[in-house]
């Protein structure tokens, strides 16, 4: 084996480069342990390049001895990033036993350096280690500082509880000492990193630097600290205690905004209930906010009620809250239903008909009869809320809401409210249940309101005229008798279709003269009377080649 592993170990020095980068896999394959062996592959990494490199430094790391260290702190200085990232953490896993060499080199270490061994110290997890990254916290380059700290918090999950312990009560007794008792800076570095940490005991300690007769920023590093922290069983409740104090403070950034981080990641129960409805009047934004969905994730009769309440709140993020919470709650459909019953203003009535939405399925269907007739009442006294009404049924039953407008558009033809009956009647136009029937209630209403103009391109856009043509084409609807029985129709308006029709072809033709004769029968003294004989008198234009206006009309519909 050992005559193998010499062979292999001559091939690192083989002027062919991919015979070099295969020994190096090979003896990352085999782990030897010789010191002959390291030896070789740092001997290698003299004149590699950067893929042979990887190789050698992927052998070092499953060899997994502390030799190769001194071949590999070189590599610190590397220009590629992998390269360095990896050379750290070899260094790293070697063990405490390089941190003096790594303490004479971060001596002479630039900036940058510096960096990259603070990241090797804070992998290594025992006191020598963390005694340099202490060190460094009285530094006078502050990134370096942070970086430090980072590094502590990026590593720190690799510590063994035991590990964690140790490290706790070195960063503990470090503060006590008169150095850091006299330079606050380094003190509230010691509070993250105590935080990072996360020992049982940290608690204490940071809950004693939050208080008021601290600082702002030294309380600011102390609940970043605690904020860290995992809280479960008995000391809920004290940290709650002691954070539901700060929220009421005027420092918001350093105290209040940390405080309530730390309050949203504990477990609470309903017996906090009472404290979010006070915090609903804090005078922080943020507060309010945080209380609002607390209270928000109540499904029950007392929460909806109270965010009912809040839809009212001067906050608008309050008052969103509590909208996005009743939207989701099976249990505030009554509530909403009777809130929207109520609403006379056509804003909030608006608004409860958006939350409704989700609530669709829930409305039986005597409750939406029951808006049904709501809405209707409210479109024929001309209120506003009836658009908001209709929404909310369309949402429920489009066909309840075509509804409203066709009983509402009828009884306003009925009472001769030409226009209103038009603009109901039109709202269903293209829907489902637009028939033959409501085409034809609604060509009447347009005939009555049109100005009967005989100008040939305004009967092509008359309403009125294509509902007829298109009732004409019906087999088995009558339409002039359905006409002749509407006592609505008067002179004008038969002569105004008879002369339209009576210029068409085949049915066209038909139907025009029979309104034509109906209108010089009925009322043969008038206006109409006349122009409807002296119409008749006329020998009937050929339409075989050229359509009327409204047969061309139709035809491009």
């Amino acid at each position: 084996m050992d005559k193998v592993i010499q062979t292999i170990c001559g091939m690192l020095q083989s002027p062919d480069g991919m015979r070099r980068c295969a020994a190096a896999m090979v003896i990352a394959e085999l782990r030897p342990k010789q010191d002959s062996v390291v030896k070789a592959l740092g001997d290698t990494l003299k004149d590699a390049n950067q893929l042979l490199t990887r190789y050698v430094l992927e052998a070092f790391e499953a060899i997994g001895t502390r030799a190769v260290v001194p071949y590999v702190l070189p590599l610190l200085e590397a220009q590629e990033i992998e390269t360095k990232l990896r050379a750290a953490a070899i260094i790293a896993n070697a063990g405490g036993d390089n941190v003096s060499s790594l303490r004479d080199q971060f001596l002479k270490a630039n900036p940058q350096q510096k960096r990259v061994l603070v990241d090797i110290l804070a992998r290594i997890h025992n006191r020598e280690a963390m005694q340099l990254i202490l060190d460094v916290l009285f530094d006078t380059d502050f990134e370096l500082v942070k970086e430090s700290c980072q590094a502590v918090r990026r590593h720190i999950g690799d510590a063994e509880p035991k590990e964690r312990a140790a490290l706790h009560r070195q960063i503990a007794k470090f503060m006590t000492t008169s150095r850091v008792k006299k330079n606050d800076r380094v003190l509230t570095s010691c509070l993250l990193l105590i935080g990072y940490v996360g020992a049982p005991d940290a608690r204490k300690i940071l809950l004693k630097y939050s208080t008021a007769k601290n600082l702002g920023y030294i309380r600011r590093n102390a609940l970043i600290g605690l904020k860290g922290l995992q809280y479960t069983g008995a000391a809920v409740n004290p940290i709650a205690g002691q954070m539901l104090k700060y929220l009421g403070e005027a420092d918001y950034p350093n105290v209040v905004q940390n405080a309530l981080d730390i309050i949203e990641k504990l477990p609470l129960g309903k017996s906090y209930d009472g404290q979010w409805r006070k915090l609903l009047k804090s005078k922080h934004l943020s507060v309010r906010a945080f209380a609002a969905r607390k209270l928000a994730s109540n499904d029950n009769p007392a929460g909806n009620r109270l965010m009912m309440a809040l839809l009212a709140h001067e906050d608008p993020q309050v008052s969103e809250i509590a909208a996005g919470a009743l939207a989701r709650h099976k249990g505030a459909t009554a509530l909403l239903l009777a809130a929207l019953t109520r609403e006379r203003k056509a804003e909030r009535a608006w608004r409860l008909a958006k939350i409704l939405k989700p609530h669709s399925e829930s409305v039986d269907k005597r409750t939406a009869k029951k808006f049904a007739a709501l809405a209707a009442r409210a479109l024929q006294a001309g209120e506003p809320r009836y658009e908001t009404l209709l929404y909310f049924l369309r949402n429920i039953d489009p066909a309840l809401a075509d509804g409203v407008y066709r009983e509402v558009g009828l009884k306003y033809k009925k009472a001769r409210k030409w226009a209103k009956a038009v603009d109901c009647l039109r709202q269903i136009a293209r829907s489902e249940g637009f028939d033959n029937e409501l085409r034809f209630e609604l060509g009447i209403c347009n005939v009555k309101q049109s100005a009967k103009d005989l100008a040939p391109h305004l009967r092509a856009e008359d309403y009125a005229l294509r509902a007829f043509q298109a009732l004409l084409q019906v087999k088995g609807f009558k339409l002039f008798d359905r006409l002749k029985k509407e006592k609505a129709l008067d002179a004008a308006d038969f002569h105004y279709i008879g002369f339209h029709f009576s210029e068409g072809s085949g049915e066209e033709l038909r139907f025009g003269r029979k309104n034509l004769e109906h209108v010089a029968k009925r009322w043969p003294k008038t206006k109409e009377g006349k122009a409807a004989k002296n119409k008749l008198k006329l020998p009937p234009k050929s339409q075989a080649i050229t359509p009327t206006p409204i047969a061309q009309a139709s035809a491009a519909e």
